[in-house]
């Protein structure tokens, strides 16, 4: 059960308590918290894993989406990117499927926009998946499909083998409105690019089916038109 409160000028979503949501957030804060290992450190996002009180965390700070004007007035009708994020790993809990524990998020308001906010969650042990796991992938993927969700950035590096489990790490969820066969087939689409090995662990009416040929077609479109624009700006 997560509790909402302020603290001083944050408002907070957390499962802690609110006297240790509060340490944790004037560590975070004032930079005091202790980084164990950092993934990312740059303009668009702080991802590191940190210690807090014998807990070992994952704290991100999308520093690019609290900053962009267009994302901050989008604010003002909904929560940050934090508070998303900690509101979707409770939402993949609450369907049955492995994700990381959300801990805390916090957002900072000015005239209703957010202009700070980050997300702590429990980082999960376990290894990268690898190729010869991607059967576990792809029934996990489908399985969030017929839930009636997208995950966003379906690529190889963002999901943990942890035991028999196949964990969703770094993804936000989408409901797809607009033809979701289409939308999830071109998700599933580019999951195989990010493992060209997978395609051989697909079902052969899956593999074969009119939605993920489109889906591949169309994939393949945005890529060439991507990269002539990588090209006529190198002219």
């Amino acid at each position: 059960m997560s509790l909402s409160f302020d603290h001083g000028e944050y408002r907070v979503v957390s499962r802690l308590n609110e006297a240790q949501s509060g340490r944790l957030v004037e560590a975070v804060v004032a930079g005091d918290v202790d980084r164990e290992t950092v993934f990312r450190d740059n303009w668009r996002t702080l991802s590191a894993r940190v210690r807090f009180e014998n807990q070992s965390l994952l704290l991100k700070v999308p520093r690019a989406r609290n900053g962009r004007r267009w994302e901050r007035f989008l604010t003002r009708f909904r929560g940050s990117d934090a508070v998303r994020t900690f509101r979707h790993l409770e939402r993949m809990a609450a369907m049955g499927f492995s994700a990381p524990e959300p801990v805390l998020a916090c957002e900072q308001r000015q005239g209703g926009a957010v202009v700070d906010s980050f997300v702590c969650y429990r980082f999960v042990d376990g290894r990268p998946a690898r190729p010869e796991d991607a059967p576990k992938v792809i029934a996990a993927l489908q399985a969030l499909h017929q839930k009636g969700y997208l995950r966003s950035d379906a690529q190889m590096a963002n999901f943990i083998v942890n035991g028999e489990r196949i964990t969703f790490i770094d993804f936000r969820l989408k409901k797809p409105r607009f033809l979701p066969a289409l939308q999830k087939a071109r998700e599933l689409d580019r999951f195989l690019r990010s493992c060209p090995e997978a395609r051989r662990s697909l079902d052969p009416s899956l593999a074969s089916s009119g939605w993920l040929r489109l889906a591949t077609r169309l994939e393949d479109a945005r890529f060439a038109l991507r990269n002539l624009k990588r090209r006529l700006r190198k002219r």
